[in-house]
Parts: structure tokens; sequence; C-alpha cells
């Protein structure tokens, strides 16, 4: 992108080839910008993400700018759930006012026809941590932290909960899942049926069996959750080591149990072995950072509601990996998580779990 001025031509929400350098002087409150480069980012497969360098007379700066895939059965998936009105309606309405480090938004905004376009902080360069190698300790406890910040200024926030993005996108959702989720289980079993071991086929037929169970569930503790915390979506040391660590990829964001978040962040990102041996001191590190924010779950609430959503994983990854553009590197990430979050609902009998909460 060079000089080129299409200034009032723009429309609302202009596309990544419209972006140029009059338009972004005015949202980045630039002065003397002289040329744009634009560079792909990421390995998202439901929007895709550009880094924009700007030329101006101070010298050069960068934001990130996210728009919708290219893809169209990614793009038609993130209409049917809604995922780009919940991103952007999240940097438009709630990110200044929580405690999580997020990206500072410059643009937000989405159209009828669901194009959109975020315009972000970059916070690169960041450590790169392989979603499949697994966390260390302290990033399990930076990243408990920061889902902390979120759920504890949101907690038990009806009017929040309520809002069209949010509760809303839940229940306008809830008859899709019912209908849909059980054919995507039979459609992840049978794209993946050679890679899968019994284990892990005998996990997902009998959660398929009882989906209603496991979202027929109302949890004592409700907050804004993010809904796909994992390593993939953190930005670790970013900044060059100036920020710990920055949450992105909030087009899950919903309301439930802030135990969905942990579950899913300690089972999917840490490996099996540290998971098992370390998940009830984490916990505990957990609800004192809640603790905080003057919300108190008692110890014996929260373990139950982590070994209900140790299920979590696997009910969202398995319909994910069958409704998104196939990669390689996605069916590898979606079958090490899903693996992971086995082992850990294997190990705190998830299933069983949920059936006796639905007959308390």
């Amino acid at each position: 992108m060079g000089q080129t001025d299409w200034g009032a031509e723009m429309t609302l929400v202009p596309t990544i080839d419209e972006l140029d350098v009059t338009w972004l002087s005015q949202q980045l409150d630039l002065v003397g910008a002289t040329e744009v480069g634009v560079s792909s980012v990421g390995q998202g497969q439901v929007a895709n993400c550009y880094r924009l360098t700007i030329q101006h007379a101070a010298g050069t700066s960068s934001v990130i700018a996210k728009v919708p895939s290219r893809d169209e059965v990614s793009r038609s998936t993130a209409a049917l759930q809604h995922l780009y009105q919940r991103e952007v309606s999240f940097y438009q309405h709630l990110a200044p006012s929580i405690a999580t480090r997020t990206p500072r938004c410059y643009f937000a905004e989405r159209d009828e026809d669901d194009n959109f376009l975020l315009l972000l902080e970059d916070l690169s360069p960041s450590a790169v941590i392989d979603q499949f190698v697994g966390i260390s300790l302290g990033t399990a406890r930076a990243g408990l932290a920061s889902l902390a910040g979120l759920h504890g200024p949101t907690h038990a926030k009806v009017d929040l909960h309520d809002a069209d993005w949010l509760r809303g996108v839940s229940e306008k959702l809830r008859p899709l899942y019912t209908a849909v989720l059980p054919v995507l289980f039979d459609q992840f079993i049978e794209r993946y049926d050679a890679r899968i071991d019994d284990e892990l086929r005998a996990i997902v037929l009998g959660l398929k069996d009882r989906l209603s169970l496991f979202s027929d569930y109302t949890c004592q503790f409700p907050c804004v959750t993010h809904g796909d915390f994992r390593t993939d979506n953190l930005l670790i040391d970013a900044c060059d080591g100036t920020v710990a660590l920055a949450v992105v990829d909030w087009q899950t964001v919903g309301v439930g149990s802030p135990l969905l978040d942990v579950a899913y962040f300690l089972t999917t990102s840490l490996t099996p072995g540290d998971c098992a041996r370390h998940e009830f001191e984490l916990l505990d590190y957990y609800l004192a950072k809640l603790h905080d924010y003057g919300v108190d779950i008692p110890v014996d609430v929260a373990r139950r509601e982590f070994s209900r959503y140790t299920l979590q994983p696997i009910v969202m990854l398995v319909a994910a990996s069958v409704i998104v553009e196939q990669t390689e590197r996605g069916d590898e990430m979606f079958l090490a998580m899903i693996d992971r979050a086995v082992v850990a609902a294997t190990r705190w009998d998830a299933i069983k779990e949920m059936e006796r909460d639905a007959v308390s």
C-alpha cells in the first residue's frame, strides 16, 4: 500500500485492501504518514490478521488489523456463531473495564453483512510458546491471574450478562447447538477415526449422548468468560518482555462459570503430567486471585465445576475441528488439545460428575 487516497470513498468498515495512509493517520493520530506496508501474521482459521507498518514524520508505527477470513467455510461458521459480533462488541463495550491486559483498540466496527475491522495495538515481539509443548507453571499462574482479572470485575453483573452480544447470543445459539452438535461429533469420529484411540473415542461418544446434561447447567458464580483461553491466544512477554501476558481472540466471549475458562486453560495448555501434578495448587492460586476482586468460591464448589469443565475442550474442539478450514497444523492442534482434555476428564471422572449434578 502506498499513497492512494481513498478518503471519503471508504465504507464504514473498510477492507484490508482499502486501508490507506490518510484513513490510518486519522484513526491513529499520525502526522506526515507516507506509506503503509502490509504483512500477514498469525495462524487463525476463523479470521485473518495483518501487521500494518506505517511510515510517518515521527518514524515508524505498526498496528494489527483483524478482518474476516477469506475462506467461505470459516466465514460462514463465524457468522453462524456470531463470532465477529462478539469480538467487536467486546472491544467496544468491555475491554476498557476489565483488569485483563488486552491490546489497545483504535478502531472496532462491524456492518450488517458481518464485515468487520479491528485495529489493535501491536504487542510484538512476544515469546513463541508452542501449544504442543506446554506452558511452564509460571505462565500458568500468569494466565490464571489474567483470568481472574476478567472474571472478578464481571462477576454477577446481570445487566452486562444480558447484553445481546453475550447472553443474547447464547440464547440464539442454544437450539442450533442442540440440533447440530451430535452431528458434528459423528463427523469428528468419521474424519479422525484412524488417528484416535479407543479411550478418546469412548469419551467423545459418551459425551455426545449426554450433551444436554453438559449444556443444561446453571453455575453459581456467573461471569464473562473468554471461551477459548489457551496458549495460541496468549501473548507471553509481549512488547519484548515489557508486557508479561496479554490476551487476544475474544470471538467466543460469553457468560458462564469461571471454572470453564480455568479448566479449558489448564487441561489444554499444560502437559498432561504437569496438569495432574499441579492442578490443585493452581486452582487454589486462581481462587486466591479471584478473592482479590471480592469474589469467593468455596474450594469444593470450584473443584466440582473444574471437573465438569474438563469436558469443555472436548465439546468445543470436537465441533470446531470439523467446521473451520482444515489445515495440517489445525488437525494436529485440535487432536493434541482434545487428547489432553480426555486425560484430565478421565482422571476427574467428569462424565459421572456431570451425571451426579443432574440428579442432585
